[in-house]
């Protein structure tokens, strides 16, 4: 009895300290519970969601001109790559070029507030989209971007033009210093060779988004 309770204890430890992935999550759905209509691409009949997790959110776009939106659900559409407001369930662009957008995930998808800038506000911007900024520190950014592609229906491998949208993450390291952005997967070796010639506490797991967030916001010179 006393093991059990034990290992019961851990296994709720491990799930207090698990990350939440609401992308894996919403893939998930996708594949297998999705019953809304298909949506056409080219050739494709695609099910999913063009918008990151496939609904709007709370949130504020700021415009260059100063405008802000007040009081409007935001979409973000990372298939196209474009933010505006919910009307009717489809987008509608503001009216001039966005400087910054903030969304708040509802309590289901972890509750994370996430602020978003255009890549145009970094030096040698490469493609189109926007930023999730991460952890911004004297040295670096930590920086992710939401995407998705369009891959075969695991529930219907043998039609060719059956399609899925699935999402996913890439990340980034803007190093302050170099003006460099440099695309890494999560791993220590990627990191450090980013961060190039700073240090930081050792002890840090570099694997993990906390752990790079604490890398980018405590570096400093050596």
């Amino acid at each position: 009895m006393r093991i059990t309770l034990i290992l019961c204890f851990l296994f709720l430890g491990f799930l207090a300290l698990a990350q939440p992935d609401p992308v894996g999550n919403f893939n998930k759905h996708v594949i297998e519970q999705w019953t809304e209509q298909y949506m056409q691409v080219s050739q494709y009949k695609v099910k999913g969601s063009p918008y990151l997790l496939g609904e709007s959110f709370d949130g504020q776009i700021t415009m260059k001109s100063g405008i802000q939106t007040k009081g409007q659900k935001i979409l973000y559409n990372i298939y196209e790559q474009n933010a505006g407001v919910e009307l009717n369930k489809k987008l509608i662009s503001p009216d001039g070029d966005i400087v910054s957008f903030f969304i708040q995930l509802p309590e289901k998808f972890g509750g994370e507030k996430l602020d978003f800038l255009p890549v145009t506000a970094f030096p040698d911007a490469k493609q189109k989209g926007y930023y999730n900024i991460l952890a911004d520190g004297p040295k670096a950014s930590f920086l992710r971007m939401y995407k998705t592609r369009l891959i075969p229906d695991p529930q219907n491998m043998y039609t060719k033009d059956f399609r899925i949208f699935e999402q996913y993450n890439e990340y980034f390291i803007f190093n302050k210093v170099t003006k460099e952005i440099h695309k890494i997967k999560l791993r220590e070796k990627d990191v450090r060779e980013a961060l190039g010639n700073v240090k930081f506490p050792e002890g840090l797991e570099l694997e993990t988004l906390n752990g790079i967030k604490k890398a980018i916001t405590e570096s400093n010179t050596p």
